[in-house]
């Protein structure tokens, strides 16, 4: 079994989340592609209003439900404190024995990777994706990206999607101010925003 995990904060989540999603199981060729939105992000500066856990996962189930392959963990966020890629890798390989786990990144979070808990045991018991963000690496970039990450003859394997500059921030900012977001998320989460009254 391939299983693909997409960790983040979903906070929240938006079409890009959904696009690259899709992406990461045809070129990966998952069986299951798992969203696991994060307890307590590490970098995460401390202005960033996050909105309350129970939100996050209950916009991601909202948002992945018609896709056949996408699911939703919710094992970062039972396990509290700050949430590790590597505890999480290792729930995954436990639980399903034999499967191959890959987890998907960004490439402005490959650019910070070695900066993450245990990256070099995240590479040895995972096998690293990266998608392109709407900022632009270079060709040489990438290359020393690449090399850098390489661990045990596995690089990390480089996801084409669109590059869309939609991002979670942004949302939070328009729906604060009363703007639109409608064509940035889906509709079950604009309806979860307003009913909730998140990010006001």
């Amino acid at each position: 079994m391939n299983i693909g995990l997409i960790g983040g904060s979903f906070n929240p989540i938006h079409i890009a989340h959904l696009i690259i999603a899709d992406r990461f199981v045809d070129q990966m060729h998952l069986d299951q592609c798992v969203f696991v939105p994060v307890n307590k992000p590490p970098f995460k500066a401390e202005s960033t209003i996050l909105a309350p856990a129970t939100d996050r996962l209950a916009m991601v189930r909202l948002a992945t439900v018609q896709h056949e392959k996408f699911s939703v963990s919710d094992v970062e966020i039972k396990r509290g404190g700050v949430s590790y890629t590597i505890d999480t890798i290792r729930h995954f390989t436990k639980h399903n024995v034999g499967a191959a786990v890959s987890i998907l990144i960004g490439s402005d979070q490959a650019v910070e990777f070695v900066r993450w808990h245990h990256w070099r045991d995240i590479l040895r018991e995972s096998q690293l994706c990266i998608v392109r963000r709407p900022f632009l690496l270079t060709p040489e970039m990438e290359e020393r990206i690449t090399n850098k990450l390489t661990i045990v003859n596995k690089p990390p394997i480089w996801i084409t999607a669109p590059l869309l500059e939609i991002s979670s921030t942004d949302i939070r900012h328009r729906v604060c101010e009363g703007k639109s977001i409608n064509y940035l998320t889906v509709k079950a989460i604009r309806d979860y925003i307003a009913e909730h009254k998140l990010y006001h």
